[in-house]
C-alpha cells in the first residue's frame, strides 16, 4: 500500500478526494506507481473491477443480458401477494450500465426492456398508485432518452402495442395503461 504523500496507503487517502485533488496527487506518479494504484483499486472495489473488466473485454451483449436478468428479477418481485417492483433499483441498474458507456443503443434497449416488462406485469395485475407514478416517470425518462438519440421511432410501435395489450380490470380502467398512454401521446405530437 502507498499513500499519495509518501508512497504508502493510497486507497485510504483517495476516498475523500475531489477529482482535481486526485489529478494533482497522481501527477507525480511514475508508471509503476500508477499500475500499482490501478491494481489496488481493482482488488478492493467491486464497481471498479466491473468497469475495468468491461474496458478490457467490452462484451456489450453479455453485459446487457446480465442487466436484463437483474431488471427482470426486480420487475417480477412479489411481496405480500402482489407485485412490488422497486423502480429506484431498476433505475440504478440502468445507471450502472450507462457508466460502462456501452453506447446509446444498449442503454436505450435496457430502458425499453424495463418498461415493456413492467407493462407485462401490469397487464394482469394491479400496481399501487405510487408504483404507477414511478413507472410513468421512468417511461418519460426512457422516451426522452430515446428521442434525444433519434431512436424513438424504433420503439414507439412496440410501446404502443404493449400499452394497448394491458387489460382493464373488472370495474375500472387500468390506471397504468392510462398514464403510459397519455405520456406516449404527448411524445407523438
Amino acid at each position: 500500500r502507498r499513500s499519495i504523500s509518501d508512497g504508502n496507503n493510497i486507497s485510504n487517502t483517495l476516498v475523500t478526494m475531489s477529482k482535481t485533488t486526485l489529478k494533482k496527487a497522481i501527477a507525480d506518479f511514475n508508471a509503476e506507481q500508477l499500475k500499482e494504484l490501478l491494481f489496488d483499486i481493482y482488488a478492493k472495489s467491486k464497481e471498479a473491477k466491473e468497469i475495468l473488466d468491461f474496458y478490457a473485454v467490452p462484451d456489450i451483449a453479455k453485459k446487457l443480458d446480465e442487466y436484463k436478468k437483474t431488471i427482470l428479477k426486480e420487475v417480477q418481485r412479489y411481496v405480500r401477494r402482489a407485485h412490488r417492483p422497486r423502480i429506484p433499483r431498476i433505475r440504478a441498474t440502468i445507471k450502472k450500465l450507462s457508466i460502462l458507456d456501452p453506447g446509446d443503443e444498449a442503454v436505450g434497449e435496457l430502458m425499453a426492456f424495463s418498461i415493456l416488462e413492467l407493462c407485462k406485469v401490469a397487464t394482469h395485475d394491479t400496481l399501487n398508485d405510487s408504483t404507477n407514478n414511478a413507472i410513468d416517470k421512468l417511461f418519460t425518462e426512457t422516451l426522452t432518452h430515446l428521442q434525444s438519440r433519434l431512436l424513438l421511432h424504433e420503439y414507439e410501435p412496440i410501446f404502443a402495442k404493449s400499452i394497448r395489450e394491458m387489460n382493464d380490470f373488472r370495474y375500472y380502467a387500468n390506471p397504468l395503461k392510462q398514464l403510459l398512454g397519455d405520456t406516449l401521446a404527448s411524445f407523438q405530437k
